[in-house]
């Protein structure tokens, strides 16, 4: 099955998002901070940066490619606060 075929299903952070946007149209001015808040994307990468800063040596002498996956995440998805695992 290739990735564009599979089956998407929002996560509960992201439908809490939606649900908020669609009750109070003024939180369109934060909804960045509101997509970060309910999602908890802003922790995740902080959780992925500090796991790779301290165990990254470790995980790529096992699986390189997921620690090259996750440094490429962090560069594409962080901001200047995360992503400096390298």
């Amino acid at each position: 099955m290739t990735p564009g075929a599979m089956k998407y299903t929002p996560t509960a952070g992201a439908l809490r998002a939606a649900r908020a946007i669609q009750q109070e149209a003024s939180l369109l001015n934060s909804l960045p901070e509101l997509i970060d808040r309910e999602t908890g994307v802003r922790e995740l990468l902080e959780i992925l940066e500090n796991i790779v800063s301290q165990a990254g040596d470790l995980i790529e002498t096992r699986s390189p490619e997921l620690v090259a996956q996750a440094r490429a995440a962090l560069r594409h998805y962080g901001d200047e606060t995360v992503g400096r695992a390298e």
